[in-house]
């Protein structure tokens, strides 16, 4: 899928819109763990996975470092999001400001771990966004090396393919595989249409089953 045609199907739809239109179609395990979140209020996802996997370095201190990273990020293409999938690792920071600056070079949109990343002030108060568990000091180097890209990648136990839409926001990141993402944007439309009238109804009458009644949606 095109970047401009992925925002112009998604670039108004909520985490929250996209995990309803999946239950419709019986996918009800796309959101990843609560415990993965924006680094600033401000950050949102939207975009196609690049996936990275890393593994604990064998070696702590290797004669080339971050190899299997530096060539893997030759690779990312503008809009895409770069998925960096570590096994919920605390050992180290896999992001930080200088992969960053080289990201938005590229119009890279964003950046989505389910470890920990680093140089947090700095990219809270950037526009770039990323999401992860938490922040930590430690360099990655001798720590946790890149082992493979553009293959699935498991995160909190969503499978993540390469291609597929990520939508991230306050709520959490929602996972639409590539192959449904047109129909999930239908669902949405409806859904959101459905959303409006009940949101009136509801202001109206202060009723909120009397709301949902009518148009079956909460």
């Amino acid at each position: 899928m095109s970047q401009p045609f992925l925002h112009q199907l998604f670039s108004t739809v909520s985490s929250a819109l996209a995990a309803d239109a999946l239950d419709q179609l019986n996918l009800r395990n796309q959101c990843l763990d609560p415990d993965v979140v924006p680094l600033a209020p401000s950050h949102t996802l939207l975009g196609s996975a690049f996936c990275l996997r890393a593994e604990p370095a064998r070696q702590i201190r290797p004669a080339v470092p971050y190899q299997g990273l530096l060539h893997a990020m030759e690779h990312v293409q503008a809009g895409e999001i770069v998925v960096f999938a570590t096994g919920r690792s605390d050992a180290a920071g896999v992001w930080g400001e200088l992969i960053t600056t080289a990201c938005r070079a590229r119009r890279v949109a964003g950046a989505l771990t389910d470890g920990l990343v680093r140089d947090a002030a700095q990219l809270a108060a950037g526009p770039f966004p990323i999401f992860s568990r938490g922040t930590v000091p430690y360099d990655s180097k001798g720590r946790l090396d890149v082992v493979a890209y553009g293959e699935p990648v498991t995160l909190g136990g969503v499978l993540i393919r390469p291609g597929d839409v990520l939508i991230g926001d306050l709520d959490g990141v929602t996972v639409v595989p590539a192959d449904v993402a047109g129909r999930v944007a239908e669902l949405v439309a409806d859904k959101g249409a459905a959303e409006d009238a009940f949101r009136a109804a509801a202001a109206e009458s202060g009723s909120l089953a009397d709301a949902f009644a009518r148009y079956g949606v909460l």
